[in-house]
């Protein structure tokens, strides 16, 4: 009779190494990033979606970055997060479509 394996221990606890392969991601100035997403939150424009369906925080010029909420904080606060998301995505992509913020540039020309 064969023993099926314990599922609990079917799957290696750690997760394979990452091959060399693969492209290194550029170094990012955490705090350039951290003044840059505040700058852009300076921007920050909030709607009330519907009634009594919360609110919508958004930055002008920059698609795919909006925050939710029930209150003005809680809006911006989805916002800054969404905004950190955003940008990782966008530098580690070296992606040149970064608009500058208060006049902090994030992509040098």
């Amino acid at each position: 009779m064969t023993q099926k394996p314990d599922p609990v221990h079917a799957f290696p606890t750690r997760a394979p190494a990452l091959s060399t392969s693969v492209p290194a991601t550029p170094t990012i100035d955490e705090e350039l990033v951290r003044q840059w997403i505040a700058a852009a939150i300076s921007y920050a424009v909030i709607r009330d979606i519907q009634e009594d369906e919360g609110m919508e925080a958004t930055v002008q010029g920059i698609q795919g970055a909006l925050g939710y909420g029930f209150s003005h904080e809680e809006a911006l606060h989805s916002l800054e997060s969404a905004l950190f998301d955003w940008v990782s995505i966008k530098l580690s992509k070296s992606d040149k479509d970064i608009p500058p913020m208060g006049g902090i540039e994030l992509i040098k020309s």
